[in-house]
């Protein structure tokens, strides 16, 4: 559950770039840098099938972390991405692997050369998942967006608040980005 929110934080602006059967958003490709700040209150709690397998120690740091993530104070984070003519083609939603067992269906609220809106819900196990992500080209080379992800597990509930931006560096990505 974590890994998933994790991994759609950081696949979001590539995911909202480029959408194989959507409309992709008139950017340019090459190395990105996006700024995202999230605002997570509430707990996801342990799924019941993980909680089984955890000692008590592993149960405390993970409540911990939950925690300390859960503040409501935001947190914000900058991280480089390179976006090159084959991510373009891909269809990003692919990318963001829930795991095997999950159940996640994808809706194209609007699909646009300057905005991409898209919800995506998802069930795994006891959890759920309601992602809401929308996201708007001002040019080729800046992106701003806002997100919210709410997540129910294990009779605990989540909240997130995202929001980004995003310029466009350079044509050439440095090795080993991704």
């Amino acid at each position: 559950m974590k890994r998933m929110i994790a991994l759609g934080v950081a696949f979001l602006l590539p995911a909202a770039l480029v959408a194989g059967g959507k409309v992709k958003l008139n950017v340019k490709t090459g190395l990105w840098q996006t700024t995202i700040t999230n605002t997570v209150t509430g707990s996801m709690g342990i799924p019941p099938e993980m909680a089984a397998q955890l000692t008590p120690a592993q149960r405390a740091r993970f409540e911990a972390a939950q925690k300390k993530r859960a503040s409501g104070t935001p947190r914000t984070e900058t991280h480089k991405n390179c976006l090159t003519p084959e991510k373009l083609a891909e269809d990003p939603f692919t990318d963001r692997s829930h795991g095997d067992e999950a159940k996640c269906s994808e809706t194209v609220i609007k699909s646009t050369a300057s905005d991409l809106e898209v919800r995506e819900l998802c069930s795994y196990g006891s959890s759920k998942s309601d992602i809401h992500l929308s996201f708007h080209a001002d040019s080729q080379e800046h992106v701003t967006g806002t997100g919210t992800t709410n997540v129910t597990t294990g009779g605990h509930d989540m909240h997130s608040n995202m929001k980004l931006e995003s310029k466009w560096l350079s044509s050439a990505c440095p090795a080993g980005t991704r």
